[in-house]
């Protein structure tokens, strides 16, 4: 993890979340702000990159602050794959994952029809 970091680091490539799992070898999330740079240092380095759409939300942090968020995922009969969340500073960030076929209908259960998604 940090050698990856260093790297995206001497790119000058900023994270906007980050996540690591070790199983098998490492997985890394990452929300990067330049996503084609990270494409290119993967490239030129040999690194086998998946990416998939995300919603990366943000707001004031509150008591129950993901409730309105889920419910209305769950009254649009979706189901969140993955959710990794974060309070810090009264603010929060979400990151959820859908499955592809039910990102169209989680971007309108969220609101964010017209919105872009960011890739991970």
């Amino acid at each position: 993890l940090h050698r990856v970091l260093c790297v995206l680091r001497d790119a000058g490539v900023n994270m906007l979340a980050i996540a690591s799992q070790r199983r098998q070898g490492m997985a890394l999330m990452a929300i990067p702000e330049d996503m084609m740079a990270v494409r290119d240092l993967a490239g030129q380095r040999g690194v086998h990159m998946q990416t998939r759409q995300v919603f990366l939300i943000e707001g004031d942090d509150r008591v129950g602050a993901l409730c309105d968020i889920t419910k209305a995922i769950a009254d649009a009969g979706l189901s969140i794959e993955d959710v990794a969340a974060l309070s810090a500073s009264r603010r929060y960030a979400a990151v959820l994952t859908f499955a592809d076929a039910d990102l169209e209908a989680a971007a309108k259960a969220l609101g964010l029809e017209d919105a872009e998604t960011s890739e991970s």
